[in-house]
């Protein structure tokens, strides 16, 4: 019986056609039965990942947790106690193959494409936080494999489940806004100062007790150990993270991708904080950044969507229509904000990052005369979604889940040419999706695949 339901969660999706549940698997509660319990593991179960087990947890059971660092197996134990801990996920793998259906990667983005493409490989569903990989090449396999394994797959932009994604994408193919013309997107937190603690790289550090800190490098450029590269802050360097736009770009510039059905972009250009040089300063990101992305409309009108992050916010335009006392964006904590208004030849729109706050015309006033003329259609409250349990359900029914890969990754794709861009600021950089080459910057171009260190290639 319980190798049956294994084979049946593995091959939910095939070729074959969707099969559904019988409602008899269902408990009344709502709540799955115990023997359709979907069994997840962990690889990286520190910061996201371990509030991606605390969701999972809610409609599924997290058994297995891998992570070279064992202070963080010890801080997960608070959101899965009876999980199983490992110091290399793929003795997990080998050790409880038989017993887990999905597998949750919270790793830094260098470690993403591997232990996800090892796990669809095995016939397993896979859930990557956002972006879903470092590099474009990685992505596009990724997205590949997704397809080639056929398992249910999900990268972690919380912000596609939530409702205000669809009721801006049905406003926008209803011609709410008339023909999109612009956006503007923004964050104002700041990457931490990585240029400024380049200098530190030079003196020995000493590694804490039980880390592997080769294993944590893995895949990426080899550097001794740094207090500074762990945790979190991993996102500033660039043989590890993907900077602001890899970290925000997949929340912020997602609901436009919904609802355009954009491809990549034709071309990027950025500007950087000043006295940021490309080759002194190449392991740092830039503190902040702005970057202008042009796409192709299906209509072969361009669309410029413009990135800000840090200080440049403070030259996101105000828009006329938005009444003085209202913010622009909404509060991720005390002293950061992030949202982005979209303009079209009819109206403007403003939303959250996320999809929080929801999405409204702006002023007000013109908002409420649209819900008064049902100009909006079937409008009601923003719910927040649950990005997790869609996830899960999509593994019960067979169906794809919301941010599958084959959505997840062409919006990665935007994101991480923005960080190359910003690592290349003042070039008009060209991108050739079908070849997946920028054609006019050597520099930039060789950014878009990794060098993997030797034993830790991804298998395609």
């Amino acid at each position: 019986m319980k190798a049956n339901r294994r084979a049946f969660l593995r091959t939910a999706g095939s070729a074959a056609g969707f099969m559904i549940l019988p409602r008899r698997l269902i408990a009344a509660s709502g709540e799955q039965p115990p023997s359709e319990t979907v069994y997840a593991v962990c690889v990286g179960p520190g910061g996201q990942g371990r509030a991606d087990m605390d969701a999972f947890g809610r409609c599924g059971k997290v058994i297995g947790m891998a992570d070279v660092d064992p202070r963080q197996l010890g801080h997960a134990k608070s959101v899965a106690p009876e999980a199983k801990t490992f110091a290399d996920y793929r003795e997990m793998y080998d050790a409880m193959g038989k017993d887990f259906d999905a597998v949750i990667v919270g790793t830094p983005d260098h470690w993403h494409a591997l232990p996800a493409m090892e796990a669809m490989q095995r016939g397993k569903h896979v859930y990557v936080e956002k972006p879903l990989t470092r590099t474009i090449w990685e992505t596009r396999k990724l997205m590949e494999g997704a397809a080639r394994y056929n398992v249910v797959t999900q990268m972690g932009n919380q912000g596609r489940s939530f409702q205000s994604n669809l009721v801006f994408a049905a406003w926008v193919q209803k011609g709410v806004l008339g023909r999109v013309t612009d956006v503007h997107t923004w964050v104002t937190m700041r990457l931490m100062d990585s240029k400024g603690r380049l200098p530190e790289l030079a003196n020995k550090h000493d590694i804490p007790a039980g880390l592997d800190w080769d294993r944590w490098i893995g895949p990426a450029q080899f550097h001794p150990y740094y207090h500074g590269f762990m945790p979190g802050a991993w996102r500033a360097w660039t043989p590890f993270g993907s900077g602001s736009p890899g970290d925000w770009g997949c929340h912020l510039v997602d609901p436009i991708f919904t609802a355009l059905k954009l491809r990549p972009p034709k071309t990027i250009h950025a500007e950087v904080t000043p006295g940021w040089d490309p080759k002194a300063d190449a392991l740092a990101f830039p503190n902040a950044s702005r970057v202008k992305f042009e796409y192709e409309l299906s209509n072969k009108k361009t669309l410029n969507v413009l990135w800000h992050d840090g200080e440049f916010c403070n030259e996101v335009p105000r828009p006329p229509a938005l009444e003085a006392d209202r913010d622009l964006g909404n509060k991720l904590a005390p002293n950061w904000m992030a949202g982005a208004v979209v303009y079209g030849t009819e109206n403007t729109l403003t939303y959250g990052s996320h999809g929080a706050s929801g999405c409204r015309i702006i002023p007000e006033e013109k908002m409420k005369g649209l819900q008064e003329t049902k100009s909006l259609g079937d409008y009601h409250n923003l719910g927040m979604g649950d990005h997790v349990r869609d996830f899960v359900n999509a593994i019960k029914t067979g169906r794809k889940a919301g941010s599958d890969f084959s959505v997840s990754g062409v919006v990665t794709e935007a994101a991480l040419l923005g960080s190359i861009a910003i690592r290349n600021p003042g070039i008009k950089l060209e991108w050739d999706a079908q070849a997946m080459r920028i054609t006019n910057c050597p520099e930039a171009n060789a950014l878009v695949t990794p060098e993997y260190r030797k034993g830790y290639e991804l298998k395609v």
